[in-house]
């Protein structure tokens, strides 16, 4: 028989065992130093299975707050999810999950972000979710050409972040319309965690494009090590306007001497969307699955983003049956029952036509839909 809690202080060098024997080799750093935050007994609100005091099963928690524009999501993320051999195939993964999820509704979360897709996970109301755009850019000697013909007032630079640039960094990142909401504390912590970067043996290097003395852009990209010949250079996050972030990139591929640079694209961000058509690019799903504790909270949080954006979705009425289905109600039109991974589908990717019936509103004119940050990132779990 398992004990199921909360991780307390003594149990996290546990946690970091557990974990570092499941997910790292001999040349990886330590899960302790790559997540600092989810394995600290300050932040993070882990759970555990226990056999005797001995810790056989985690599940890593920790709780942020998601924001869009002016609107903040009280969320978690759930990572370095990982059994001993020895408690595998009895179950304790499923009600460690069943747990975690409690706690996540009774703390007040609307969201709950895990990385991974296992079944695990879809059989247990967590959902595939939103859609990112995978660029692959080469370099365009005509950008650099111009750039370089610009007056040295109006000429742009790329350089690596520097703690001088610790304010403007910061405010860059606030100006992100669906972010994770971070202090500079918190950036900098991240910055030099490198999490998803430890998990794929690359180098992570923060970029900045500076013009007249200000950052005007700034990417976090992940490069292969010497060992991996044929990896590809990744930006994981990013901010400021889309053409900027477009010449930070064709400058990091003349400086660098890349022959191409990856850059996720969440689908809100038309901008840079509009910017990179030219080049090929694959739609997938965000990272992960999400969980929705309780879809009637979600929608009480969204409110006041539809609101702020006069979006006629403010006037859905939401209930969650007893059957796990979701009923959605709009004034003057069919009453809808749909399959919770239906809402999810909703709320979060734009290519959700098909699932309300003609008498609704168009989904353009509903606005209805999330926009959610890239879940891997500086912030990643």
């Amino acid at each position: 028989m398992y004990q199921i809690r909360m991780l307390q202080p003594l149990d996290f060098a546990g946690a970091v065992s557990i974990s570092d024997e499941v997910f790292r080799n001999d040349t990886q750093m330590s899960m302790e130093q790559g997540f600092p935050y989810l394995f600290s007994p300050i932040y993070s609100h882990s759970y555990g299975a226990f056999e005797e005091e001995r810790l056989v099963a985690h599940m890593g928690m920790l709780p942020s707050k998601l924001r869009l524009n002016s609107v903040r999501l009280p969320v978690f993320s759930l990572g370095s999810v990982c059994t001993s051999p020895v408690a595998r195939g009895n179950g304790v993964g499923t009600e460690l999950l069943h747990q975690v999820q409690r706690h996540a509704d009774e703390t007040g979360a609307v969201l709950m972000f895990i990385s991974g897709g296992r079944s695990l996970y879809t059989r247990n109301r967590c959902y595939p979710f939103g859609q990112v755009s995978v660029y692959t850019v080469s370099r365009n000697d005509e950008a650099v050409t111009s750039n370089a013909a610009l007056s040295e007032s109006e000429q742009a630079h790329v350089r690596e972040l520097t703690v001088l640039d610790c304010f403007a960094w910061h405010e860059l990142v606030e100006q992100r319309q669906a972010a994770f909401d971070f202090s500079m504390w918190d950036l900098y912590g991240l910055e030099h965690a490198g999490a998803y970067a430890s998990c794929v043996m690359m180098k992570p290097k923060l970029y900045v494009l500076e013009r007249g003395g200000k950052i005007a852009a700034y990417a976090y990209a992940l490069r292969p090590s010497a060992k991996q010949v044929d990896g590809v250079p990744r930006i994981l996050e990013y901010g400021g306007a889309g053409p900027d972030i477009a010449l930070l990139m064709q400058l990091l591929l003349n400086k660098k001497k890349f022959t191409q640079l990856q850059i996720y694209v969440p689908w809100q961000d038309q901008s840079l969307h509009d910017t990179l058509s030219a080049y090929p690019s694959q739609v997938q799903a965000n990272d992960g699955t999400v969980f929705i504790p309780n879809i009637e909270r979600l929608c009480q949080h969204l409110q006041s983003w539809w609101q702020e954006r006069e979006a006629l979705a403010a006037h859905i009425e939401v209930k969650q049956l007893d059957n796990g289905a979701v009923q959605l109600r709009y004034p003057d039109a069919e009453l809808v029952q749909l399959e919770e991974q239906d809402v999810v589908k909703l709320l979060f990717s734009p290519d959700a036509d098909g699932l309300l019936p003609t008498s609704w509103p168009s989904l353009e004119q509903l606005n209805f839909t999330v926009p959610l940050p890239y879940t891997v990132g500086l912030y990643y779990i």
